[in-house]
């Protein structure tokens, strides 16, 4: 009969430890991590687990790996999820999911660059990146995403990557001013290679000065007088 008791003590401990990481985070966000994913496993139907789980994911930038546990969490318990701390960002969090999922399901490029912009948009610039290599990796030739997949790395503080994929757009258009221009600045303010920058400031210029119609009044006079600038430096 003790033993029997004692047996029930133990389940009833091992559950509310449980409880006590789901709920409270005793843990560090690295072992809660590792430990809940375990604990899924077993219970892939625990609530208080999954969006435990979500938070440690938002709260370290990866929203797109959250949003898809809130959404697993919903489609179980919906009642509990809408109730819960993370109803304020269901609807988002619901819309992103389904978009990333008919995105990967469609090999889309046209999807993926949506899940992108929302994140760049968000200035999420490590969920960014995730986005536009999987779009660029289905059609290359597509400067804008290349661009804005450079300025994310840069953003990232990836300044080698942000520099190789710049590198790459003046390959395949020598033309391209955003490339140009936004190499100019990374050469000089990160890289601090100052003859390359001045090289490519003046190329901005040049293609600036023979695509004037591609520009408003604003965006022409505001580019022409930085790279004037940084030209007489």
């Amino acid at each position: 009969m003790k033993s029997i008791f004692l047996i029930f003590v133990l389940i009833i401990s091992a559950n509310a430890n449980v409880n006590v990481v789901c709920k409270a985070g005793i843990m560090d966000n690295n072992s809660a991590e590792t430990y809940i994913n375990k604990l899924l496993k077993k219970e892939p139907n625990n609530i208080e687990c999954i969006l435990k789980l979500a938070n440690i994911y938002l709260k370290s930038g990866e929203l797109l790996k959250g949003y898809k546990l809130i959404t697993r969490a919903y489609n179980t318990n919906p009642l509990v999820v809408g109730q819960s701390d993370m109803s304020n960002i269901l609807p988002y969090a619901l819309k992103m999911t389904k978009l990333a999922k008919r995105a990967k399901k469609n090999k889309n490029k046209f999807l993926w660059n949506q899940v992108g912009n929302n994140f760049f948009d968000m200035g999420v610039y490590s969920e960014s990146i995730k986005s536009y290599e999987k779009s660029l990796a289905l059609d290359l030739k597509q400067p804008e995403i290349g661009l804005k997949l450079a300025l994310s790395y840069q953003k990232s503080n990836q300044i080698d990557n942000a520099v190789d994929q710049l590198f790459t757009l003046v390959e395949h258009n020598a033309k391209d001013f955003y490339a140009n221009y936004y190499l100019g600045k990374i050469l000089r303010y990160s890289i601090t290679d100052d003859d390359s920058a001045v090289k490519y400031f003046a190329n901005a210029k040049e293609i600036l000065s023979s695509k004037k119609d591609d520009f408003t009044d604003i965006e022409f006079t505001s580019f022409m007088n930085d790279i004037k600038m940084e030209l007489g430096k």
